[in-house]
C-alpha cells in the first residue's frame, strides 16, 4: 500500500468519518436488507430512544458526553436506513439543555 492511501485511510479514521463509513461499505457489498441489518438497525433504535427516555425523564436535560453518544448511534443508524422517528428524537436530544458537571 503507498503512502498516500496510508494517509487517506488515517485521516478518515482521525476525523470520525470511520462510523459513516462502514455502513456505507456494507451497503455496497450487500445492499439487501437482510435480518442482520434490520436487526442492528432496531438495537440502534432502541438505544436511541432509552437515551431519549432518560433525556424527557431529566427535565429535558443532558450531558455532552449523551449528545456525543447519540451522535455515533444515529450515524451508523441512519447509515442503515434509519430515519423518522430516530431522526426526531435524535434533534430532540441535540436541543436539549445541557447538564451542568456535579463535582
Amino acid at each position: 500500500m503507498n503512502q498516500e492511501a496510508i494517509t487517506i485511510i488515517v485521516a478518515i479514521i482521525g476525523s470520525g468519518g470511520f462510523g459513516a463509513l462502514v455502513p456505507w461499505v456494507l451497503n455496497r457489498i450487500d445492499n439487501r436488507r437482510d435480518p442482520l441489518h434490520e436487526g442492528v438497525k432496531e438495537l440502534l433504535f432502541c438505544k436511541l430512544e432509552l437515551l431519549h427516555q432518560q433525556m424527557v425523564d431529566n427535565g429535558g436535560v443532558c450531558t455532552v458526553e449523551t449528545k456525543r453518544t447519540v451522535e455515533r448511534i444515529y450515524r451508523a443508524y441512519s447509515g442503515l436506513g434509519g430515519n423518522g422517528v430516530g431522526t426526531e428524537m435524535r434533534n430532540d436530544i441535540l436541543d436539549a439543555h445541557i447538564q451542568e458537571d456535579r463535582q
